[in-house]
């Protein structure tokens, strides 16, 4: 009885009922669109993986110079060559991650003009989160990685400087 009452529901707003347009591409090129987007979307999973592992190195990196002042009997020179290999350290990892939030966004780029080409459904699902809200998202997520470098590099830094003799 329930699904009689849900049809008949239905059927009383048919002008309301999203009308399916499915995709004029024929089998073949939509199935590779799909390889295509699925290959885009893992590229972007392994970009994000590699920008956590960028920042969870730095930080590493980053106590075994402030272990390797401490526990050993170093020089001013040794002190000062660790403080600048930090920096460095800071660089190259601030680098990859603009580097792969890059290509991130190239990956997005392709998604976008997929998803063009696939069904009216697809399309609608896939713009329900804003494309300015994406980058906000993306962008906070980078400045915080950013800062948390800058901020481990600064606290190492700061646990250092006492053994400059």
């Amino acid at each position: 009885m329930a699904d009689s009452d849900t049809t008949a529901a239905f059927n009383e707003d048919d002008q309301d009922v999203f009308a399916i347009e499915p995709s004029t591409l024929d089998d073949s090129t939509h199935a590779e669109i799909i390889v295509l987007y699925a290959d885009a979307q893992n590229n972007i999973r392994f970009s994000k993986n590699l920008q956590w592992r960028a920042m969870s190195g730095a930080i590493a990196l980053f106590v075994l110079l402030v272990l390797s002042c401490r526990l050993t009997n170093s020089s001013a020179n040794f002190i000062n060559s660790v403080i600048c290999a930090s920096f460095l350290v800071s660089a190259g990892a601030i680098y990859s991650l603009a580097i792969l939030q890059s290509w991130q966004g190239t990956e997005r780029e392709k998604i976008r003009e997929m998803m063009g080409r696939l069904s009216n459904l697809s399309t609608l699902v896939y713009g329900l989160k804003s494309r300015m809200e994406a980058n906000v998202h993306r962008f906070t997520l980078l400045t915080f990685m950013i800062a948390g470098i800058l901020g481990s590099n600064y606290f190492a830094v700061v646990l250092i400087m006492p053994f400059a003799k």
